[in-house]
């Protein structure tokens, strides 16, 4: 039973892990197609409920935008 969960929790990781590479490198988006500014970015960062939708779904297709708000969430972390 132990074991399953463990494996169940290695298997969510390396997912996690696989999607934040894959979404930071996949969407290129050179011409920054829509791409909301640092404020917005910070606000779904602080306040994911409250932000537009929109934001959220950018960053599905935008790896610049992904990496800022990774960026964005790491900075938040280092100030708790």
């Amino acid at each position: 039973m132990e074991t399953e969960r463990a494996r169940r929790e290695i298997n969510e990781r390396e997912f996690l892990r696989f999607a934040k590479s894959y979404l930071s490198e996949a969407f290129p988006n050179p011409e920054r197609i829509d791409c909301p500014p640092d404020a917005e970015l910070t606000g779904l960062a602080e306040h994911p409920l409250e932000a537009d939708a929109s934001v959220s779904q950018h960053l599905a297709w935008c790896s610049p935008c992904f990496n800022r708000y990774m960026e964005i969430l790491a900075e938040l972390k280092g100030r708790t």
